[in-house]
């Protein structure tokens, strides 16, 4: 099902309101509404009540205490899921907040709640509304790191690495980060994607780093390598995604946006494509592919060292086919992302649409304009 244009230009809106990303401005609740806090540990008991003192052990055991408004505070230390199957999830969520009482998933350091997955399925199937996960490390041999398939949820600050696509390439597909369902609206901002299906790239067309496939998604300050097939990708039936200020390098195509398979529409339309870095990937830097329609703008983007670097027909302005010149560039993910004092990409993005921080919460602009890819420098 497909939403307004109102809509979409309202997630924008918030992209530049927020300190940095929708989840700042949607996730805080309204004075009337009561949070509660539930708490999660690798020492606690799922018979326990979830308080501080008495934590339970799962995620999801929690997700069935929690209502809106609720923050689940996770401890830092390894979670241990299985995925069996495709059809499987590690973890499964469904409560769902509302619009002024967000439910919250935190790892209470970041990246310190590390969830490592077994098996071929997904790491954590989110199927509410309204729902919040932030700053949790994820990796394992599942296909999939986060399966984003509720609506209006915020994926914020996550560490999405070294999923090996246990399986192999086929039709069941993979992803770091994906968005499923008919809602969409989900906003994905300030994480690290890496080493998604790595052993595959260029052999492997089913695997992706940040896949989106419906409506009226935000794609801002993540910082995305090492995928077998794209970056970020949108596809099924995407359309009037933003996305702006990321970094994607060493894949087979940084950025690829189309319709196709189920899902697909009259195409892809109203796409957003925005002070992007797309650096040293294998065919394309910027792509669009399968069934796309009208007003499709590609603003402001560095495309370089990317086979074609751009095979697009919307608009085009203010592309830069210039080396980015981070401070120590590794294609192995490892390496320092940052703008050296001499890129090509200082002061050249525009500020529509621009995310007010970048992914280490520095404030934008810094200089005399906003900078182009997910750091400022």
């Amino acid at each position: 099902m497909k939403k307004s244009a109102t809509f979409a230009s309202n997630i924008r809106a918030n992209v530049l309101l927020s300190c940095g990303a929708v989840v700042l401005l949607a996730a805080a609740p309204m004075a009337s509404a009561v949070a509660k806090d539930l708490y999660v540990s690798t020492t606690g008991s799922d018979s326990n009540p979830g308080t501080q003192a008495a934590p339970v052990k799962t995620i999801a055991r929690a997700d069935a205490l929690a209502s809106a408004g609720t923050i689940i505070h996770v401890a830092a230390g390894t979670y241990r899921v299985s995925a069996p199957s495709l059809d499987n999830a590690g973890i499964k969520t469904s409560k769902s907040g509302t619009a002024t009482a967000r439910i919250k998933f935190v790892s209470d350091v970041k990246w310190g709640a590390k969830i490592i997955v077994s098996g071929t399925g997904i790491t954590w199937d989110s199927r509410g509304s309204y729902v919040d996960i932030d700053g949790f490390d994820i990796s394992g041999s599942g296909r999939h790191g986060i399966l984003a398939a509720g609506a209006n949820l915020t994926m914020t600050n996550n560490f999405v690495h070294d999923l090996t696509i246990s399986g192999g390439c086929n039709g069941s597909g993979g992803a770091a980060i994906d968005t499923y369902g008919p809602v969409g609206g989900v906003v994905i901002d300030r994480n690290v994607v890496r080493n998604i299906g790595a052993s595959m790239i260029g052999r492997c067309n089913t695997v992706q780093g940040i896949y989106i496939a419906n409506a009226n998604n935000v794609v801002t300050n993540n910082l995305v390598s090492g995928v077998a097939m794209a970056g970020i990708q949108q596809w099924h039936g995407a359309t009037a995604s933003t996305i702006v200020n990321n970094t994607v390098f060493h894949t087979k195509d940084g950025i690829l946006l189309g319709q196709g398979d189920a899902g697909t529409t009259t195409g892809s339309a109203n796409n957003y494509v925005a002070n992007n870095v797309v650096y040293d990937n294998t065919t394309y830097g910027i792509v669009e592919l399968g069934k796309m329609a009208g007003n499709n703008r590609y603003v402001n983007n560095l495309v370089a060292k990317s086979g074609t670097s751009m095979r697009v027909a919307g608009s085009v302005s203010g592309t830069i086919s210039s080396d980015p010149l981070f401070v120590a560039y590794q294609a192995n993910g490892t390496g320092n992302y940052r703008l050296s004092s001499s890129s090509p990409a200082i002061d050249r993005g525009t500020s529509t649409s621009a995310p007010r921080v970048d992914l280490m919460l520095v404030a934008r602009p810094r200089g005399a304009a906003i900078d182009i890819g997910a750091y400022e420098f």
